[in-house]
């Protein structure tokens, strides 16, 4: 995740090795293309690029495999990343491992105890450019953590037994009470992406419930 093609900036805000944005592109093509081949699928979650997508375009279809989006705050819409050459767009994908049973791919990261209340045992997210990789049922997969190479399901699969369980001092809780919302939360301040992002979610869905 977190590739951020074309954008600049990042080159300064996350420490990358590259001295120019050319440098960074064509570096994140060469990495992931020799890990990667059209038998492969690939899951991409969020923030592809910060550039016309005109010119995301060569890049992304340059990209080698089946390519799976899970939109980040930085993606634009379906239609238009499609377009730039995924074959897939979602906003979140149900994802099972074997032996290790369902996990959620989602761009932000959620706290753990939103995660075990969805029936999931683990989670794969982006959207945090700096370490840890695993921080309780969390796994992160953006380049800036892994050394711009692609996570392999065998590379989770053995990542798997360091998850950890949700700490005891993690609290979230959330009602929406006639268009009020009641929240009592405590929980890591990377995970707050997440949370707004459930929030909205349940106001959404309670609008549409009650018709307002």
């Amino acid at each position: 995740s977190d590739t951020h093609f074309g954008h600049k900036k990042v080159i300064g805000y996350c420490n990358r090795p590259f001295k120019t944005v050319q440098e960074m592109n064509d570096g994140m093509v060469e990495i992931w293309n020799n890990r990667i081949t059209d038998a492969d699928r690939v899951f991409v979650v969020g923030d592809v690029f910060l550039m016309d997508p005109k010119d995301a375009t060569p890049i992304i279809k340059s990209l080698n495999g089946y390519k799976i989006l899970v939109a980040g705050n930085h993606d634009r819409s379906e239609k238009t990343m499609l377009a730039c050459g995924f074959d897939e767009y979602h906003k979140e994908y149900n994802y099972e491992l074997d032996g290790f049973g369902p996990g959620l791919i989602k761009h932000y990261p959620l706290p753990d105890t939103v995660i075990a209340d969805r029936g999931y045992n683990f989670m794969v997210h982006g959207h945090i450019h700096n370490p840890p990789m695993i921080r309780g049922l969390k796994i992160n997969v953006a380049v800036d953590v892994n050394n711009f190479k692609p996570v392999s399901k065998l590379n989770l699969m053995e990542l798997m037994p360091l998850l950890t369980n949700t700490p005891s001092e993690e609290i979230f809780n959330v009602k929406i009470l006639e268009g009020r919302v009641e929240a009592n939360i405590l929980v890591d301040s990377s995970d707050f992406s997440g949370v707004a992002d459930v929030i909205y979610r349940e106001l959404k869905q309670y609008y549409r419930d009650n018709k307002k």
